[in-house]
């Protein structure tokens, strides 16, 4: 009676230290808003001037879209994995193995130019730091290694003070900027408002805009990777998952129009157009206070990264496509091998220089879990006909298909061949090593 008593007490302790919904919320948000919507407006505003707010909305309704079909799957799940259980459940191993495998590989890269961010954004707002790059880089991966292993609660914390502290001038940003744009427009900052790069058309301006503006919402897939780590997650991850799109989309539109409002066509000649645009709103003070915010929400993401890609490992180990040893927790809970191996990894990176190029892949590959996760919609619900579900699209399958649509409309008009071949190569790889590592097995289910 007394051991199943304690064994009740911990398991009480665990789920207390999971996240709840507005934890769950606050962590969706920490994994999209990063450095990108900072340093983007002026690449968002080459192609088409003010029209990019246009391809801003487009962007938010494929988010959307793609989110919600994680929303729905996740109900299916109450584990760690995301697109990576989603893919094996509804496709096989073989293709389990494949979205998987990627997953963690992209989201290891992505973490080395995190890191890599955070060092030159740390360098530029202290000078004295100056070459210093890589031993910043890899000192904070490590921190945040260590800080990941000693269990969720620690990390947990850390997220959550992290997140709220880098809204803080992100909020103050869009509040401020609402009432400067009506000025904008007065001072005829938005006007052409559609102001089309020489030697581009509309169609192709559009995606390659729409494909630059993904990337400043890369991060959503993250809450459903760390479904294992959220109370009722059937329940919570869904509401999560859209309700961290919907906030980070429109505090994302109304930076962007707020930058446009006090720099106009000006957003060409700065590197730093929000910091810039926040100085004209209230004085010299602002460009620090973005600076300093910028910084926070670098951290945020690496924070978040932290947290994410190691599990992400240990999922696909969990299922038996990988070594086990790879999945083995310590006393806290934490996945330590996975920790290591990703610290490592992401490390060795940092140290060749060679992630930068692999970096700008990251979208590419993105899409290689986004499309599958669309897919299985489909293909759970008839897998699981009677199932009910917290969350559930409306309009049968049109929701999936169209998120499919686009996304191949906005890889092959907004991609170059490189990065469409590299993608093609890594998922020819990864199938040559789930052969290399599970022969034996069935390709599906």
């Amino acid at each position: 009676m007394e051991s199943n008593l304690d064994v009740t007490e911990l398991n009480e302790i665990e789920e207390k230290s999971k996240f709840s919904l507005s934890g769950a919320t606050l962590y969706g948000i920490n994994a999209v808003i990063g450095s990108g919507i900072f340093l983007l407006p002026q690449t968002i505003y080459r192609d088409l001037g003010p029209a990019s707010l246009f391809a801003m909305i487009f962007d938010a309704v494929l988010v959307l879209l793609l989110a919600v079909c994680f929303a729905e799957v996740a109900c299916y799940f109450n584990k760690n994995g995301g697109a990576f259980q989603y893919s094996k459940a509804a496709f096989g191993d073989f293709f389990g193995f494949i979205v998987g495998l990627l997953g963690w590989f992209v989201t290891i890269i992505a973490w080395s130019a995190m890191a890599s961010g955070f060092a030159k954004l740390l360098i530029v707002t202290f000078p004295v730091l100056t070459g210093q790059n890589k031993l910043i880089s890899i000192l904070l991966v490590i921190a945040l290694s260590v800080i990941n292993s000693t269990g969720l609660k620690t990390s947990k914390i850390f997220t959550i003070a992290i997140t709220v502290a880098k809204l803080i001038p992100i909020v103050a940003f869009v509040l401020i900027s609402i009432f400067f744009i009506k000025g904008g427009i007065t001072a005829g900052n938005f006007t052409p408002f559609l102001q089309l790069k020489e030697g581009m058309n509309l169609s192709d301006a559009i995606a390659s805009t729409s494909l630059t503006i993904f990337y400043a919402f890369i991060g959503f897939e993250a809450l459903p990777v760390v479904a294992g780590e959220m109370r009722n997650a059937k329940k919570n991850v869904p509401k999560a998952i859209v309700g961290s799109i919907s906030i980070v989309s429109i505090l994302y539109f109304i930076i962007i129009a707020g930058t446009i409002a006090m720099l106009g066509v000006g957003i060409l000649e700065t590197d730093a157009p929000v910091q810039d645009a926040f100085a004209l709103m209230i004085g010299p003070a602002g460009k620090w206070i973005i600076s300093i915010g910028a910084l926070i929400s670098i951290l945020g993401l690496n924070v978040g990264d932290s947290m994410m890609i190691p599990r992400y490992g240990a999922s696909i180990s969990d299922e038996g496509l990988l070594p086990k040893v790879i999945a083995r927790k310590n006393d806290k809970g934490a996945p330590v091998i996975a920790i290591i191996i990703s610290c490592i990894l992401t490390s060795l990176l940092l140290l060749s220089g060679s992630f930068e190029q692999l970096a700008e892949l990251s979208v590419v590959f993105r899409f290689i879990q986004y499309i599958p996760t669309a897919l299985a919609v489909i293909w759970m619900r008839k897998k699981n006909p009677d199932m009910r579900t917290t969350f559930r699209l409306p309009l049968g399958p049109f929701i999936p298909i169209l998120g499919i649509v686009v996304s191949v409309w906005m890889l092959w008009s907004g991609a170059n061949t490189v990065s469409l071949l590299a993608g093609g190569a890594g998922i020819v790889i990864a199938g040559i090593m789930y052969f290399m590592l599970n022969g034996g097995k069935k390709i599906a289910n």
